[in-house]
């Protein structure tokens, strides 16, 4: 026997009428549109339908200047949006707009994590501070999150986790990162009314994470390459989720650095994917 749990949003209240409700939606919709076109609009000569490719190379020194140029702005606007949140309790109409500003600053924040991430994957020189880490305790905050993501896309996220105590030796951090990039990517690559599936269990002297969606799939031409630093595809250039292919490689980077795997599948295109992330089991 093991532990079970299902996330998924049961009922949806319209936003017809709603006229703040509706430009809210518009505008999030627009500055995610602008943000997607700059990349598509820098990779767009390099991609052909279905093709992956790689960026063009970038500086390590580059690519931390940029993080640290989006870092800068993120501290005061959001001590800005938790005041006018504050002083705005009883404005409903106002705090939707400051949770649209909250979305777009963690959207920021997740894009320089990322490119500080790229620096080092390239070096390798993810910094690592490990511990004892019981997975179950691990995975809470995670799961959390992806069940949240997941309801806000009417989409059924199941959860099954063994009732043994399985521990690793790991980065708590690192590991979380980890196992939230999958997940995020999981939400992300799955239509509405989707599922998602977490089932982690023993096999061997390893833990076995695996995550799998019946999401949009991965080309047979970009699965070699999904772990690759700025790999791209059509999967990512000009679809709606956007991407810049950092999150894999750093959670294969980070796999590597605790002596475990990550590897992906997919029958194609439309059919889903599943990725496994294998680490070893403290016995």
């Amino acid at each position: 026997m093991g532990i079970e749990m299902s996330a998924y949003l049961t009922s949806t209240e319209s936003a017809s009428g709603d006229s703040v409700l509706s430009g809210l939606v518009v505008t999030d919709a627009m500055m995610k549109r602008g943000c997607r076109a700059s990349a598509d609009g820098f990779l767009a000569d390099a991609c052909a339908a279905d093709h992956c490719v790689e960026a063009p190379p970038l500086s390590n020194q580059v690519l931390a200047m940029v993080a640290h140029e989006l870092r800068g702005p993120l501290t005061p606007l959001r001590m800005a949006s938790q005041l006018i949140r504050n002083a705005s309790a009883e404005r409903p109409e106002i705090l939707r707009l400051i949770d649209m500003i909250d979305r777009q600053v963690n959207g920021i924040a997740r894009l320089a994590q990322d490119l500080m991430d790229a620096t080092r994957v390239d070096q390798g020189a993810l910094r690592l501070n490990k511990v004892d880490v019981e997975i179950a305790t691990l995975l809470a905050d995670s799961c959390e999150i992806t069940a949240a993501a997941a309801a806000a896309k009417n989409q059924v996220f199941t959860v099954s986790i063994p009732d043994r105590t399985l521990r690793v030796e790991g980065d708590p951090l690192r590991l979380t990162q980890a196992v939230s990039n999958l997940l995020h990517n999981a939400v992300k690559y799955t239509p509405t009314r989707g599922n998602i599936r977490m089932t982690v269990l023993a096999e061997g002297n390893n833990v076995v994470i695996k995550i799998k969606d019946d999401g949009s799939g991965i080309s047979p031409v970009l699965l070699p390459h999904i772990f690759e630093l700025f790999a791209q595809s059509s999967r990512t250039i000009g679809s709606s989720a956007g991407g810049l292919g950092i999150g894999l490689a750093v959670v294969n980077a980070i796999a590597q650095s605790h002596g475990g795997t990550v590897s992906a599948a997919s029958a194609g295109a439309g059919e889903g994917s599943e990725f496994t992330l294998k680490l070893p089991i403290i016995v």
